[in-house]
């Protein structure tokens, strides 16, 4: 009778078990398990975010993020008529490659094959740019569609310096399509493309902070927040990552409208941990990148930046330039005379000479060997001085033929 009795309840229960593991579905695309847990509590506990997406997918039919809303909202609740939207305003925007990618990853448990077919298959003007958002959206594609991405992968490679120069927050929307890229080749193939620049990126939370001028710091535009948001999901243990968690969670900078309130619930982790950005030395600098720096972080504070590009300021004296200035524990001292004096320093400060040529060849002397030591700028003009050296600093006098060769 009990053999009987498991052989009746297997069969009973083995088809629903089956039904329910095939019919589940599980996002590959920027939907983790653990953020799909989040964002349904989200729901469930009506959080400000939560209630002002959902008013956003319910009052904005006209808008230009509408896919992706509309998916994000079937991925978080089930709604089968939300999905059917979402995959019909996939199909008439399908050369939105992103959104569309999203549309086919995120409601793949209703979307038929035909209109499978029609996404993936959709022919759109060729990219030739190799920009952060081609790369993405291609990307996107391509795992929505179950295609191979290593070749994406490694050609992605050759263009990631250019995505990361000076003026990268010019353009928030190419720095967030970086994040994204490294984000889903990290969770979908299990490559972290930033340890090709571990050192850039690990500074990266701290430079996006300082790169902000004071007016933007305070009141930033949406996709700044986004990219912001998205940067400290790529390594939300970096220490600078917990300084622009504590920035970006803060209650004036939440996005309470218009199309940033989607990437506002699906970035915005009050889990993380967050240090205060306001103890952070308001100060970074990448050797032969850039120099940036504020007084302090108050709104009115002098900030700079000092890069291939120049110089850069705001709401600094006019003589700033021309003696020693104190941005946090950083004393930036112009190169104005062959031969300066560096005095002992406090623990914790740095001193950064600047306004020298590109490799210019110093002479300095340290408290260890009184004898001139060489050394030279960077690329920019700029020596960060040994925290050994006490004494003059010195230009190094150049040779006839080197002079000449000038």
């Amino acid at each position: 009778m009990r053999l009987v009795l498991v052989a009746v309840l297997t069969g009973v229960l083995a088809p629903a078990c089956f039904s329910q593991t095939t019919e589940s579905h599980s996002p590959q695309i920027l939907l983790t398990a653990q953020r799909l847990r989040r964002l349904k509590r989200d729901r469930q506990r009506q959080t400000e975010r939560w209630v002002n997406f959902e008013n956003r997918v319910s009052s904005t039919p006209d808008s230009p993020e509408r896919g992706f809303e509309l998916a994000l909202y079937h991925a978080i609740t089930n709604d089968e008529s939300r999905g059917r939207e979402a995959i019909a305003w996939a199909k008439d925007h399908s050369c939105d490659r992103r959104q569309a990618a999203l549309v086919l990853d995120w409601t793949s448990d209703l979307i038929s094959d035909e209109d499978r077919r029609v996404l993936a298959g959709q022919e759109c003007a060729p990219v030739k740019e190799k920009s952060a958002r081609s790369f993405r959206d291609a990307l996107f594609m391509r795992i929505a569609s179950d295609q191979s991405t290593k070749d994406l992968i490694s050609e992605s490679q050759n263009s990631m310096a250019s995505w990361l120069g000076p003026d990268a927050l010019i353009d928030a929307a190419e720095f967030y399509a970086m994040c994204e890229f490294l984000g889903v080749v990290k969770s979908t193939e299990r490559i972290d493309l930033r340890e090709e620049a571990h050192t850039l990126f690990s500074a990266l939370p701290q430079e996006f902070l300082l790169r902000l001028k004071p007016q933007q710091q305070e009141h930033p535009e949406w996709r700044i927040h986004a990219a912001a948001l998205a940067l400290v999901d790529l390594d939300p243990n970096l220490e600078g990552s917990q300084y622009l968690q504590a920035w970006a969670l803060e209650d004036q900078q939440m996005v309470r409208e218009g199309p940033g309130v989607a990437y506002e619930l699906l970035w915005a982790d009050p889990y993380l941990p967050g240090v205060s950005y306001q103890n952070m030395d308001p100060w970074v600098y990448q050797p032969g990148r850039a120099l940036l720096a504020r007084a302090d972080w108050s709104p009115g504070s002098c900030w700079i930046d000092l890069s291939m590009d120049g110089v850069k300021q705001d709401n600094c004296p006019p003589d700033w330039q021309k003696k020693a200035v104190w941005f946090g524990h950083l004393n930036l001292i112009p190169m104005n005379a062959p031969c300066i004096t560096v005095s002992a320093r406090k623990p914790n400060t740095a001193v950064i000479l600047w306004k020298l040529r590109p490799h210019q060849a110093l002479l300095y002397e340290n408290v260890s060997e009184p004898n001139l030591a060489p050394s030279e700028a960077d690329e920019l003009g700029l020596w960060r001085v040994p925290s050994n050296v006490e004494g003059k600093v010195c230009l190094k006098r150049e040779g006839p033929a080197k002079q000449a060769r000038r």
